[in-house]
């Protein structure tokens, strides 16, 4: 559904030019879940940021199958406003698009797919930080996406509560069936996570493999850890394409 094509981005920092990103190609299927791990300041959230639009590539386009696909984005911090309740923080996007009986049926739908029934009427501070993580998620769902990006969402969240999210993340894409790119710095969870995991490195893709593990995946299982050892192997060594 969205192909990116040799994909540049510079920056001009003290007086020099950075490259960001560098000959980006990527092909993201219709109700995919990709992955895209690194580490910190490899182009990442730049690359993210160019598929949401919010920013402009220097080179290269970005092509869609058919019509331009309505996009959700959750970002690391849950970002709720705080004056507002659960239900009020996810119907927020739905305001002056659905009459009022449409939104209150949405977001009835998507406070039972996310577990968030029995909070609907909570502020913000009263939420623990995995639980305003699932309203973020939650209020990007409830737009319908059909692309789902996702930007370090449970990389501040505890070890429990980060291997719960991720379990409800994957029962509601296999659910829903959004294309989802989900970035991360962390190997394990976007093991654990991508259909296929794509490696980026000093702004380029060094890696893309395909984990054929079913879900869902085990992170102390051999296969996992041969694909995270595989992964590892190719961020940790100097980069080249691939």
């Amino acid at each position: 559904m969205l192909e990116l094509s040799n994909i540049g981005k510079h920056y001009d920092v003290a007086g020099r030019r950075v490259s960001a990103l560098s000959a980006i190609d990527l092909t993201l299927e219709r109700g995919s879940f990709t992955a895209i791990v690194g580490r910190s300041g490899c182009g990442k959230t730049t690359l993210l940021r160019i598929m949401a639009g919010l920013g402009s590539p220097d080179t290269g386009e970005i092509r869609h199958d058919g019509a331009a696909p309505r996009i959700g984005v959750v970002f690391q911090e849950a970002r709720l406003m705080p004056w507002l309740d659960v239900s009020a923080n996810i119907a927020f996007g739905l305001r002056n698009r659905l009459d009022h009986r449409s939104i209150e049926e949405r977001v009835s739908a998507i406070l039972e797919v996310t577990g968030l029934a029995g909070f609907r009427r909570a502020m913000p501070l009263q939420l623990s930080g995995g639980m305003a993580q699932r309203v973020a998620l939650a209020r990007a769902l409830v737009m319908e996406p059909d692309l789902l990006l996702m930007d370090e969402p449970f990389a501040a969240l505890d070890a429990f509560t980060r291997r719960s999210m991720q379990n409800e993340l994957v029962s509601l894409w296999q659910a829903r069936r959004p294309t989802i790119v989900f970035v991360t710095h962390d190997v394990e969870e976007a093991v654990m996570l991508g259909e296929t995991v794509i490696e980026l490195s000093a702004g380029r893709i060094v890696g893309r493999k395909a984990i054929d593990i079913a879900y869902p995946r085990d992170p102390t299982g051999a296969d996992e850890a041969l694909c995270r050892r595989a992964i590892l192997a190719r961020l940790l060594s100097p980069a080249e394409p691939d």
